[in-house]
């Protein structure tokens, strides 16, 4: 029974604790959600120009570099080159072996009775003891084409570092096409949106004046065009914009909220 009610306790702290977890998990996840939908609204902002709020090209490139998937593989294809044109630098020392042993055999050697007289040598046979040496073998077509298959590797190599300065420069040409894009697109949709308040304005007005008796029904109307195209413009331009964004996006490799650069606040 006793240890009924241990157990039982046990399990309701257990329950606490994890519950204790979750409730950080989903107050961390609610933050980060908060905190990016924060500078989303920021980035969207169509009163701040998206120059200021990004770093520059250049930085912006430095930053893809490092994150882009395409380049980190070119890269890596790089460095698996280099250290194979290394190993076929010393592939012949494969055929080259030393050993050291302890082995049974006639070992004949040639041994002085008096180191103070080698005249007094003497052809000795050694049947037993360590014994140790290198031993070589090179075939006559290794030593031939060794040169050729270094020279083939270190191409191989060098092919391999002008694929991935070729790739970073396609990198590069892209972020700024793509750059290039996001920031017309922000002008386009911060001049829509200047050109859909001042037709709301105007359409106030207008609505104003009509029921005064100023001005026709007919003019009104005509306002009231003015704004619906006013207004889907705008909406249009938000969606290229928005558009140029998540492209912009994905080719940088990172969302833009975390290298954005915060507004000053007037």
């Amino acid at each position: 029974m006793l240890v009924s009610k241990i157990e039982t306790r046990a399990i309701k702290i257990i329950m606490k604790n994890i519950q204790r977890i979750l409730l950080i998990l989903i107050g961390i996840v609610a933050l980060s959600n908060s905190a990016k939908a924060q500078a989303d609204s920021i980035l969207l902002n169509p009163k701040l120009d998206i120059e200021v709020l990004l770093p520059t090209l250049d930085s912006l490139y430095e930053i893809a570099k490092l994150n882009n998937p395409t380049l980190k593989q070119e890269a890596a294809a790089t460095r698996s080159a280099q250290w194979t044109e290394r190993y076929t630098r010393w592939i012949w020392a494969q055929n080259m072996s030393v050993f050291y042993n302890y082995s049974f055999g006639s070992l004949p050697f040639f041994a002085f009775a008096d180191p103070s007289k080698p005249q007094d040598q003497a052809l000795t046979q050694v049947r037993e003891g360590y014994r140790a040496g290198v031993n070589l073998q090179v075939s006559v077509f290794d030593i031939m084409g060794h040169r050729g298959r270094v020279n083939e590797q270190k191409e191989k190599a060098i092919l391999q570092k002008y694929k991935r300065d070729a790739e970073a420069q396609e990198l590069k040409r892209k972020l700024g096409a793509f750059y290039a894009d996001m920031v017309g697109y922000s002008r386009l949709y911060k001049g829509r949106n200047e050109d859909y308040l001042m037709q709301l304005v105007a359409c106030q007005v207008a609505e104003k004046e009509y029921r005064e008796g100023v001005i026709h029904m007919a003019e009104y109307s005509r306002q009231k065009n003015v704004l619906s195209d006013a207004e889907a413009a705008y909406h249009e331009s938000y969606r290229f914009f928005y558009g140029s964004l998540v492209q912009f996006e994905a080719i940088l490799g990172v969302p833009l909220h975390t290298v954005m650069i915060k507004p000053k606040k007037n």
